[in-house]
């Protein structure tokens, strides 16, 4: 069964928040690079999500949407909410290199998001090759999957299969507690991220990989997000110093839980921040409800990605 029949990827609170943190760094980028003309490929399903975002945040009018399944595939092309969204049926693995010979495509820089609801296996191993071997100078690659930790075996065999996934870059003395529970999504992260810097120093890209996004977030299984910046070589050093820079969004530290929260609870919280000071327990008891105090921190760091969810009745 396609995951669009199961989940509406629209309602996840935490992926949501995600989207929009990729988003506010991609503006940061596009403020200070050569990317005012980018095309978006991705993965937009019968929702789009992404896609909205990338056109009303970046502009982004030129958009490729990659869809295997039969039935989405006649769903997505119904549904697509712009003239300029072109939907291709198949497998990313078959799709990517058609794309690539296209001159009009390759001339311009991508943004290029292939969001798997799926683990990291050989074929997600592969595209992502793909992507940074030929993707045009001054894309961006961004990848996400599924990151808990029963989707690459039992235990002990864990380290074996991410040796098997990402090559030498994976230790042979990798600890088996590194591949537990949130600790593995921070190695498949950290993996990832080196595996795709590996594959540019590999073929020597001139302007090399810059790793940008670096986020975990979960509102069922957890979820990895990694990619960066393939710039031309005179843009290496800019696009560097964004990422470095203190007030960079695509890394955060600790993984997005967000809580799940009423309209009214939400509306109640958003209305003491920002302040100088912590929300605190005791301050949201005042309010009249109560949450713990991991749900009290995820709301004040991401209030302002928090989405708004309404069943609109008519």
């Amino acid at each position: 069964m396609p995951s669009f029949d199961i989940v509406n990827y629209s309602l996840r609170p935490s992926k949501s928040i995600q989207r929009q943190v990729v988003f506010e760094g991609m503006r940061l980028l596009q403020l200070q690079l050569d990317l005012d003309s980018m095309n978006y490929i991705g993965f937009g399903s019968i929702w789009f999500t992404d896609f909205i975002l990338a056109h009303k945040i970046l502009g982004i009018d030129n958009m490729h949407s990659i869809e295997a399944d039969d039935i989405g595939y006649t769903r997505a092309v119904y549904n697509a909410p712009y003239a300029t969204v072109r939907v291709h049926h198949g497998l990313a693995g078959n799709v990517l290199p058609i794309l690539l010979t296209d001159q009009a495509l390759v001339s311009r820089p991508w943004m290029v998001w292939l969001d798997f609801d799926y683990a990291f296996d050989e074929s997600v191993r592969e595209d992502l090759r793909t992507l940074i071997e030929n993707a045009p100078t001054n894309s961006v690659v961004l990848i996400t999957f599924n990151g808990n930790e029963m989707k690459y075996g039992a235990g002990p065999d864990r380290p074996k299969r991410l040796q098997e996934l990402f090559g030498s870059i994976v230790p042979d003395d990798l600890p088996k507690n590194a591949c537990k529970e949130e600790r593995m999504q921070a190695t498949l992260a950290d993996f990832g991220l080196d595996f795709m810097q590996s594959i540019a120093a590999e073929i020597s890209r001139p302007g090399g990989f810059v790793p940008a996004f670096r986020l975990i977030y979960k509102d069922q299984s957890p979820m990895v997000t990694v990619g960066g910046i393939l710039p031309a070589k005179g843009a290496a050093a800019v696009a560097t110093n964004i990422v470095r820079h203190i007030s960079w969004p695509g890394k955060p530290p600790k993984p997005i839980v967000a809580p799940h929260l009423t309209i009214r609870e939400a509306s109640a919280l958003q209305s003491q921040l920002p302040r100088t000071d912590k929300l605190s327990r005791d301050l949201v008891k005042s309010l009249g409800f109560d949450l713990i105090d991991e749900q009290i921190e995820a709301f004040e760091t991401y209030y302002r990605h928090y989405p708004s969810f309404a069943q609109v009745i008519s």
